[in-house]
């Protein structure tokens, strides 16, 4: 049974805490939760945070599915005003990659306080002009160090494919997959980014089968890479769900809509209206 779950990385301008309240006021049992500024950035989210955070779900009957950690803003002092992916794995400062190592591995550690299955990453915007061999390069040896991380957490990492990113299509993501075959490595298969790349997200899923160990959920309208309410836009929900079902996906499901920060309760209320109906929540 797939778990439908939201992430609070709709909710930065309230409390982690506040967030996972609202979340399941909205109907969900289960949350992503955004490992960065102002929720839980990891170099600051220590563990005593971590057990309280764990009790707040417990009393609310939910749980933590995922830690997101596509994003590393509290890297930066200042925080910039401006969505940075950096620092990443393929990033021409080795400082800045090793820093993004340290971040996963931080992350990761984590998961493992809240009982979370899987941390989803990103693998960086590819600097102008780079070789793109030099980028595979940097990206695998961040990767072997990184699962080596994952294993002593024993939590799964999982890529998400991004317009724009050095990996941001599902059979690139392959590849990738294919060329590390670690069993603590997998995709993140965001369904509104695979639509953003003028994928079949249904065959996205069914690409990426057994590989899968989580999703990203939200709507596309004609390729615009903007997150929308479920619903409001071209992506073909039913036929995602058959495809989950045809490769016997049974993690969770988070709905991803860090668009709608000024209403996220709306937006909350209204996807888990549009998709419980297909994602059934069970935590």
């Amino acid at each position: 049974m797939i778990t439908l779950a939201f992430s609070t990385n709709a909710y930065t301008r309230f409390s982690l805490a506040d967030a996972c309240d609202r979340i399941v006021a909205a109907g969900y049992r289960a949350v992503e939760v955004l490992a960065d500024v102002p929720h839980a950035y990891p170099p600051t989210y220590d563990a005593h945070r971590a057990a309280r955070l764990n009790e707040r779900l417990a009393a609310l009957g939910a749980r933590a599915v995922a830690v997101n950690a596509n994003t590393a803003m509290g890297y930066w002092t200042p925080v910039p005003d401006t969505l940075t992916f950096e620092p990443s794995l393929v990033s021409t400062d080795e400082v800045h990659r090793e820093a993004r190592v340290g971040l996963i591995g931080q992350a990761l550690a984590l998961a493992n306080r809240l009982a979370a299955p899987v941390v989803t990453i990103t693998t960086g915007r590819p600097p102008k002009g780079d070789d793109p061999a030099a980028l595979w390069d940097r990206l695998l040896e961040g990767l072997d160090a990184c699962l080596l991380l994952a294993d002593r957490a024993g939590v799964d990492l999982a890529i998400e494919p991004e317009p724009g990113q050095f990996i941001e299509t599902s059979p690139d993501l392959k590849r990738l997959l294919e060329t590390l075959d670690h069993p603590r490595l997998g995709a993140n298969l965001d369904i509104g980014h695979a639509a953003c790349a003028g994928e079949d997200p249904a065959e996205s899923v069914r690409l990426l089968g057994p590989r899968l160990r989580h999703l990203h959920l939200e709507d596309i309208k004609g390729r615009e890479h903007y997150h929308l309410i479920p619903g409001l836009g071209d992506v073909d929900f039913h036929a995602v769900r058959a495809a989950l079902h045809d490769v016997g996906y049974n993690r969770a499901a988070a709905v991803e809509l860090y668009t709608y920060t000024a209403e996220p309760d709306r937006a909350a209320a209204e996807a888990h209206r549009a998709l419980a109906p297909l994602f059934v929540d069970k935590a």
